[in-house]
């Protein structure tokens, strides 16, 4: 089952196109040679299933990241996750942390009209104004007075301090053009794409929704200076690193739910390939529905849970290592801000037992646990597509061992977020963050999404989980600008949840990204992901600079 979540999924659980072609077969075709002045064209996976490529329609992770190289933000992110200026010439933080004030540069929109500081804040205005798809990124929270101090000079005047302002408004809001946008009443339904005019470094020169394919084109004269990348073309493939192996891409990455080693086989000691990796960038949660009542709302039950499951396991056979075993705070020990002090689970069978012992689930006749009125403790695990059954049977099998029996059931990505918003489920295993965001390396504020009782998005909502102590921590650790002080808080929280325990990470996988070297080789993970905080690759400063780190642009 891996490697569904990269496209079919999408085909098949959000309506996009079907019948994706695999490029790869058996006469492969050979990189294509450099353009003009040695700048390369670069060959990756398209994505067409996840919306017209606009910043108010484009869905997901990588619906935004398309959208990103035909619109600026206010400044961007590069390979240090270091914010530099982009539309942005200046900004300054006032002593109290209230006001942003922003000096633009000065531009103008790829159709001649200059840019000012009314499409700011017409573009904040507009996104505050509607309701999008909860898969849409890079909506801006609401609640921020935004003035046009002069022609290129805007004001963020917030209520409170905001420690994650810089990123998720300065570094993700798309900035579009008023006198575009100010005519179209309803942009969910808008598709022309010859009114998709930004400040971008590419603009979008064929989109075939039958083929699912798409081709951008540098844009020479952007402001930063002419595009190192002169044309990006992405493809549907079903299988990308095979792809790239068979010379149909450019670059590829490993499957999100995790990869072994036989399949990075190819690219390890080879000197045509160059390789980066991002540690957790996705993971495996265990979703209990303590709404339920009953053991799901017993807490030494899903303690025993976390106890009975050989996570370590998991992560070696399912991944042979390529992973980390989860944290039950939900951040990895490789985020910044991960708390070393937060409960542990480790696989104990006795422990488990123990436990399960204690809070009444004795044993019945065949060996099977009963609770204590009687009844038999069995559950149903539903597992969405992008789950692998592998994971699941492993679940199933160590939960058996300690007296639970489970019962698998399989659901596709529609049906998944059904019974998740609902609450129609027992136990659920999801791919996080899926398509809708940040991942778990993401800025801390990702607790709120999971453990805050009025999450801005309900999809990874524990449910029925709510703890007034944490509602207070996540808001708190948000607004300041006290760095010491937010750890400390994020902190706490890890070790809240991770006593509550509504949910389990099971494990962290390693993400993976192959490259063919003499086509293009700065690829890099941005530090807590670019834009929203996306965990991926596609970071458009690489594109354009030709570099890893500030505004200079490389030159053939």
């Amino acid at each position: 089952m891996t490697g569904e979540w990269n496209r079919r999924t999408f085909l098949k659980g959000m309506g996009g196109v079907a019948g994706a072609v695999l490029l790869g077969g058996c006469n492969p075709s050979p990189p294509r040679p450099p353009g003009p002045g040695g700048r390369p064209t670069v060959r990756v996976v398209e994505w067409t299933s996840l919306g017209f490529p606009s910043p108010y329609t484009a869905t997901a992770g990588p619906g935004y990241w398309r959208t990103s190289l035909m619109y600026d933000t206010l400044t961007w992110a590069d390979s240090t996750g270091t914010q530099q200026p982009w539309l942005a010439s200046s900004f300054r933080v006032s002593p109290d942390g209230l006001v942003y004030s922003v000096e633009l540069r000065n531009l103008t929109w790829k159709d001649g009209v200059p840019l000012t500081a009314r499409d700011v804040v017409f573009t904040y205005t507009y996104f505050s104004a509607r309701i999008f798809t909860p898969l849409l990124v890079g909506v801006p929270p609401p609640d921020i007075q935004v003035v046009a101090t002069g022609e290129r000079t805007v004001e963020f005047r917030l209520p409170r301090p905001d420690a994650t302002f810089l990123q998720q408004v300065m570094g993700t809001l798309q900035i579009t053009p008023e006198h575009i946008w100010s005519k179209i009443a309803d942009p969910m339904s808008f598709a022309d794409r010859s009114l998709l005019i930004g400040t971008g470094a590419y603009t979008l020169t064929s989109r075939d929704d039958a083929q699912g394919t798409e081709e951008y084109v540098a844009n020479d004269n952007y402001f930063l200076g002419t595009p190192w990348v002169q044309r990006i073309q992405m493809l549907p493939v079903d299988n990308p690193l095979g792809a790239l192996e068979a010379g149909e891409l450019d670059a590829a990455a490993s499957d999100a739910e995790g990869v072994t080693d036989a399949v990075l086989a190819p690219f390890q000691d080879n000197p045509e390939f160059g390789m980066v990796s991002q540690d957790a960038a996705y993971g495996f949660p265990l979703f209990f529905n303590l709404s339920r009542g009953g053991a799901l709302a017993d807490l030494r039950f899903r303690r025993a849970c976390a106890h009975a499951l050989d996570r370590r396991a998991m992560v070696d056979r399912l991944l042979t290592g390529n992973g980390q075993v989860g944290s039950a705070g939900w951040l990895p020990p490789s985020h910044p801000m991960y708390d070393p002090g937060v409960r542990d689970y480790p696989f104990n069978k006795a422990e488990a037992e123990r436990l399960m012992d204690e809070a009444g689930y004795r044993r019945g006749p065949g060996g099977a646990r009963m609770n204590p009125n009687g009844s038999p403790l069995r559950f149903v695990l539903n597992i969405p597509e992008s789950v692998p059954v592998a994971l699941a049977e492993f679940i199933a099998n160590n939960l058996k061992d300690v007296g639970v029996d489970i019962d698998l059931r399989r659901i596709d990505l529609v049906t998944n977020f059904g019974v998740k918003l609902s609450g129609n489920f027992d136990l659920l295993v999801t791919l996080y963050p899926g398509p809708s965001g940040v991942g778990p390396s993401g800025d801390p504020e990702v607790l709120r999404g999971v453990f805050h009782s009025a999450p801005p998005n309900p999809f990874h909502k524990t449910t029925g989980y709510a703890n007034p102590q944490v509602d207070r921590l996540i808001d708190a650790q948000r607004y300041t600008n006290d760095l010491a002080e937010r750890k400390r808080l994020v902190g706490q929280i890890q070790r809240t949840v991770a006593d509550d325990l509504p949910v389990l990470m099971l494990y962290y996988t390693t993400f993976y990204y192959a490259f063919r070297k003499s086509v293009f080789d700065q690829w890099y993970f941005t530090p807590g992901g670019f834009g929203p905080g996306l965990p991926d690759v596609y970071n458009k400063h690489a594109y354009i600079t030709g570099k890893k780190t500030g505004l200079e642009v490389r030159r053939p």
